[in-house]
Formats: C-alpha cells, structure tokens, sequence
C-alpha cells in the first residue's frame, strides 16, 4: 500500500512581500582557519561562522495585468533587517542576496529568493 502526501504552498512574509513557498533550503557553515604545527599536524587556530544562505522558491498571485510586485522585488535587492518565519521558524536580520522573478504566462510570477541570516534561527510560537 502506497500513501501520496503533499501539502499546500507556505505563506512567508518577507517585508511587504508574501511568497507562498514551495520550495524551501537553509544551508549553514563555518570557516575554519587551519594551521600547521611542528610535528606535521594540524591545528584549528580560529573559526567563522558564516550567515545562512535562505533560498525560497514559490509563487506570487499578480493577475493579468500590471506587475508591481516586480518593482518591489526588484528594490528588496540588498535590503537588509529582514525578518523570515518559515514553519515556526525565525530567521531575523536577513539581507537579501538574489533574486529571480519568472512570468510564465499565467496569473503568477515564479520568484526564487536568496537571503543570508546573520541572526541565529529561533522557534517561534503560534499564534492560537
């Protein structure tokens, strides 16, 4: 017996802008400054934890006529202070770093959003 799962799109808010989200990715890492010691081994000397890199991909409804959201999005280009909750999940302190925008046709237009995090995630409590 096989069981299909699927689940809508995921509002994010992201300043003025709502994505509904579907497709999600956070990648995290850290710098490491390596040295070499004495004997021919090595040693951590430092580390540099990097902001996480938020990639969204999803839809935003525009209609048939006019885009303005294109020009919002365009002008979020290097915005920073941003606040994304994914899932329970705050990233504060996001600038963003790209960003795609594709008319395909229909009433949508497909974007994919890169940001990185510089705050620490945190889980944040719903809202009843």
């Amino acid at each position: 017996m096989s069981t299909i799962c699927s689940r809508e799109a995921v509002p994010v808010t992201i300043g003025q802008l709502t994505l509904y989200c579907e497709s999600f990715r956070a990648a995290a890492s850290t710098v490491l400054y390596e040295q070499p010691t004495v004997v021919g081994g090595t040693v951590i000397a430092n580390r540099c934890v990097k902001a996480t890199r938020l990639t969204l991909a999803g839809r935003v409804y525009c209609g048939a006529g006019d885009i303005p959201v294109l020009t919002e999005l365009n002008n979020m280009n290097g915005a920073s202070g941003l606040t994304v909750i994914y899932r329970g999940v705050r990233f504060a302190d996001c600038t963003v770093q790209s960003c795609t925008a594709e008319d395909k046709g229909d009433d949508m237009l497909y974007v994919t959003l890169t940001l990185a995090a510089a705050a620490q995630a945190e889980n944040v409590e719903e809202e009843t």
